[in-house]
C-alpha cells in the first residue's frame, strides 16, 4: 500500500532541497564586453653593422679563370651512381610489373625502393611515371618535383624530370603549366 504520509514527506524534502540549492547558487553575470584597442607601432630603427676587415673581398676572380663547363654537383650525385643490389632488384621488379600493366604492384615495389634509397633519382623518376600511369597526377608531380630537388646540378637529369613534369601536367589538363615545365626543361 502507498503510505501517503511518507510519500508527501519525501516530496516536500525533495522540493525543499531544490529550492535551497537554487537559492544558494551565485547569479551568473555576463562578462564585460571586449574592447579592442589598436596600438600604433613605430618602425624599428635601421641598424648598420660594419663588416670586419677580414670579410671584405679584396679582388674578384678574373673571368678568364672561371671554367664555364664546371657545374656544381650536389652530394646526391656522387651517391646516386652506387645503387644497392636490393634497389636494383626492386627497380627491375617494378619495370616488369609496369610492362605487364600492373601499376599498383609497381607502385608498391618502388615505394619499398624509395625507403631503401631515399636519395636515388631513378627511383623517384620511375615512381612518378607509375603515379602518372595510375592517373594520380597530383602525386606524380609531387614525386617528380622531389626528384628535381635531388638532382640539382645535373643538367641531363633535370631536363628529364622537367619533361616528365610537363607530360604529367599535360595529361592532367593543365596546358599552361605544362608549357612552363617544357620551357624549364629547355633551359637544361
Amino acid at each position: 500500500m502507498i503510505n501517503y504520509k511518507q510519500a508527501s514527506r519525501r516530496l516536500i524534502g525533495s522540493f525543499t532541497l531544490v529550492i535551497v540549492s537554487a537559492c544558494s547558487t551565485t547569479p551568473v553575470t555576463p562578462p564585460p564586453p571586449i574592447v579592442e584597442i589598436e596600438i600604433p607601432r613605430a618602425p624599428a630603427p635601421a641598424v648598420s653593422i660594419p663588416a670586419p676587415d677580414s670579410a671584405v673581398i679584396s679582388e674578384l676572380p678574373n673571368q678568364a679563370d672561371i671554367n664555364p663547363n664546371l657545374v656544381p654537383v650536389s652530394p646526391s650525385t656522387i651517391a646516386s651512381g652506387q645503387q644497392s643490389p636490393a634497389v636494383i632488384a626492386l627497380l627491375n621488379s617494378a619495370d616488369t610489373a609496369q610492362q605487364q600493366g600492373n601499376f599498383k604492384s609497381a607502385q608498391t615495389t618502388l615505394q619499398r625502393a624509395q625507403r631503401i634509397a631515399p636519395r636515388d633519382p631513378e627511383v623517384y623518376y620511375k615512381l612518378a611515371v607509375t603515379h602518372r600511369n595510375l592517373e594520380d597526377y597530383r602525386l606524380a608531380e609531387q614525386v617528380a618535383l622531389k626528384g628535381v630537388s635531388i638532382v640539382q646540378g645535373q643538367t641531363r637529369q633535370l631536363r628529364k624530370f622537367w619533361l616528365l613534369i610537363a607530360d604529367i601536367r599535360m595529361q592532367s589538363g593543365d596546358i599552361v603549366a605544362a608549357e612552363k615545365a617544357e620551357y624549364r626543361a629547355s633551359r637544361y
